[in-house]
């Protein structure tokens, strides 16, 4: 279809309530959840790394306390 086509099949739409009008909202409805799931997922993701990152220097903390003969709770 040529963009003229799609203007004049949107024409209609774009003008009058009805249908198009509530499809519209559901389609911004969409994008802004799509969005938001996007944010929420990228975010645990970060915390995740972060939350890896951390455990991981305990471990070699642990394990470097361990080597040097002195117990993981004597780290403090």
């Amino acid at each position: 279809m040529s963009p003229a086509d799609l203007v004049q099949l949107a024409g209609p739409i774009s003008t009058e309530n009805g249908p198009g009008l509530f499809l519209r909202f559901i389609l911004i409805a969409s994008f802004v959840g799509v969005g938001l799931m996007v944010w929420a997922l990228a975010r645990a993701s970060r915390d995740g790394a972060k939350r890896d990152a951390e455990r991981e220097a305990v471990r070699e903390t642990e394990r470097t306390g361990a080597a040097a003969g002195r117990p993981a709770d004597d780290l403090g």
